[in-house]
């Protein structure tokens, strides 16, 4: 490697030497099953077309589960899971009031949850 205990380089330039390019790039080339080029440009090409405008804008109103959909809800969940952790949601008493009621129906039992309920 390039450093050694007397020339310490920083993040930025360490990982612009060639050891590291090249350990990057194997990296992505053995764990992120990357497209083939000709395949990305033509999707590319594809979302650039009347035909991909027409189908996109056609699109029909749809339901999202709150419970399936909200990131929120999920860390207060994630939360519940460690032990003496109360969650802390930076938003209204609302949105913390319809998590509470949505864990403890899950649960079967009381959920605590506290908001910074800035504006209310």
């Amino acid at each position: 490697m390039p450093q050694s205990a007397e020339k310490i380089l920083d993040h930025a330039p360490l990982f612009r030497e060639p050891e590291y390019r090249k350990m990057l790039a194997e990296k992505k080339l053995n764990f992120e099953c990357p497209h083939p080029d000709e395949i990305v440009s033509d999707q590319r090409d594809f979302t650039q077309t009347w035909e991909y405008r027409e189908k996109n804008l056609a699109r029909k109103a749809l339901v999202v589960n709150p419970a399936k959909a909200c990131q929120p809800l999920g860390a207060v969940f994630a939360a519940a899971g460690f032990e003496r952790t109360m969650s802390f949601v930076h938003g209204s008493q609302g949105c913390v009031a319809y998590y509470r009621s949505h864990l403890s129906r899950h649960f079967k039992e009381p959920a605590a949850a506290v908001s910074s309920s800035m504006t209310e």
